[in-house]
């Protein structure tokens, strides 16, 4: 949660608009409105297994668009995007100036033929997007707190800034538990 409220303090100034897909993780839109900017609801449905498709992420942006939470495979639907579905995606993306926060903390619980692809895998979007993952779920470690998050120099270099005289790390035995869980 922390690596979400950072990615979106370094990246947006007020007025800035952040495509949502909808229903998410309900901490998306207010952090973006305690950054002074503006969340931009994007409805997905049940009709289309709740992605976010190429047709609802072109007619969101703006000129004023700075940056797509990417929320996938997400919670609360449990909709997986896939690598075809990524690639529609990036192929949108790469035109503009969009940096794409994807939060990746259900990745290992993508079920069926295909592992997990994070839209960092794709051409050209590793330089544009914030990854942002965990240990809560992967590991079952949902009380302590532990995640990061991964991205462009520039941008991580902000997130730290911030982070640092909000929190100093993390406590050291969930530090350790991680390193474990790693291995």
């Amino acid at each position: 949660s922390e690596a979400i409220d950072l990615a979106i303090r370094a990246l947006i100034d007020t007025g800035d608009e952040v495509l949502i897909p909808q229903p998410s993780f309900v901490c998306y839109g207010p952090i973006v409105t305690l950054a002074n900017g503006t969340p931009v609801a994007i409805e997905t449905s049940v009709e289309n297994g709740f992605k976010l498709t190429t047709e609802a992420l072109k007619a969101h942006i703006t000129p004023k668009t700075k940056a797509l939470v990417l929320p996938y495979p997400n919670n609360p639907t449990g909709a997986v995007m896939r690598k075809s579905d990524l690639e529609a995606i990036a192929e949108v993306i790469r035109d503009t100036d969009i940096i794409v926060i994807s939060d990746e903390i259900y990745s290992e619980l993508t079920y069926g033929d295909e592992e997990h692809c994070s839209i960092v895998e794709i051409d050209g979007m590793k330089e544009r997007t914030v990854l942002i993952n965990g240990f809560s779920k992967a590991f079952s470690m949902t009380g302590w707190r532990l995640g990061f998050a991964a991205g462009p120099a520039p941008i991580v270099t902000q997130m730290l800034k911030i982070h640092q005289y909000g929190i100093m790390c993390s406590p050291t035995m969930s530090q350790y538990a991680a390193v474990t869980a790693l291995k």
